[in-house]
């Protein structure tokens, strides 16, 4: 399995420190947008926003990219000048002495996702919700983390690779903890193409997730599929219908309560439940089923506040396998 590495400005305290390279691009995006000629018609309205940022990520420089965003000869302008005062706003949030305990703090991070353009941003509430296990949340915030990764007028330049499969792996585990706990999954998200993004994305600034877990859920010690994991399993039979792979992997894993043999067994037959459901769906491309019962626990490099039985709804799970067998 990938391993997981959070780049998402965590609390003070409660993440390990960001790698250099991402606080390196986040430092990028803090910086006054590059000056303009003098008489360039957007330039005193640049000059203006770049003051107010520097003073303080308030309402003055919320302001300042409304003129930017007002004036139609600004618009080349507004994307950059919504990153930097996100990354401000993202900042501030940062140094705050609480950290995450302070009252302002998310609504300093609410404000610099709002316009969608930091992914930095989007994956910061994706773990505040993670925190107070409201996976369902974390899992859409997680979601939109990547597709901004994948926007490349949003990201110019691409956080490093372990960054985005960590985003992968983050994601999946929340949507598996969410339908554990019984949490409403939000319907995956399209791109701007239509079709789905997120955590089914093929691929992201050159990366392609090569084991995707699903959130596909079955009765206790059994291989019949819930509700919610029907659902989960129609997503991913439309995934499979717009991406059209030559071949779908499918991999059941089970947590180690139980036997060798009977854990065998049941990864197996999940996996050939899934198989049939989408062949049921307009599956035409051929799916190979197969299972490996309790031998590949899914890892996060964190832990913190998981239960045990979080770990098993970790464990139990279908995977979508991109690579060859």
């Amino acid at each position: 399995m990938s391993r997981v590495v959070v780049m998402s400005l965590p609390p003070p305290g409660r993440r390990a420190a960001l790698k250099q390279g991402a606080a390196a691009a986040l430092f990028s995006f803090l910086l006054p947008l590059a000056p303009v000629a003098a008489q360039t018609p957007c330039a005193d309205r640049l000059e203006a926003f770049n003051r107010a940022v520097d003073a303080a990520p308030d309402e003055k420089a919320q302001a300042g990219v409304d003129a930017l965003v007002a004036d139609p000869r600004c618009g080349g302008f507004v994307i950059p000048a919504q990153r930097r005062l996100a990354a401000a706003r993202l900042a501030r949030a940062q140094k705050l002495p609480a950290g995450a305990d302070d009252p302002y703090y998310l609504a300093l991070v609410m404000e610099a996702d709002k316009p969608a353009v930091l992914w930095q941003a989007a994956a910061t509430l994706a773990e505040s919700a993670f925190a107070r296990r409201s996976f369902a949340e974390a899992a859409k915030n997680f979601d939109r983390a990547i597709d901004i990764v994948g926007n490349e007028t949003m990201t110019p330049k691409a956080p490093p690779r372990e960054t985005i499969e960590g985003l992968f792996t983050r994601a999946a585990a929340a949507r598996l903890l969410a339908v554990n706990m019984g949490q409403r999954l939000y319907a995956a998200a399209a791109t701007r193409d239509g079709k789905l993004g997120g955590l089914y994305a093929p691929r992201v600034r050159g990366v392609e997730p090569r084991a995707v877990p699903m959130p596909i859920t079955f009765d206790y010690r059994s291989a019949n599929l819930t509700e919610q994991g029907r659902q989960a399993a129609a997503e991913l039979a439309r995934a499979i219908r717009e991406q059209r792979p030559d071949a779908v992997r499918l991999v059941g894993h089970t947590d180690p309560r139980g036997g060798p043999d009977y854990n065998q067994k049941l990864s197996v037959e999940r996996a050939q439940a899934v198989a049939a459901f989408l062949k049921e769906n307009d599956v035409e491309i051929p799916v190979e089923p197969e299972g490996v019962g309790a031998r590949e626990p899914l890892a996060l490099d964190d832990m913190s506040g998981l239960s045990q039985e979080d770990v098993y709804a970790l464990d139990r799970r279908v995977e979508w396998r991109r690579d060859a067998p």
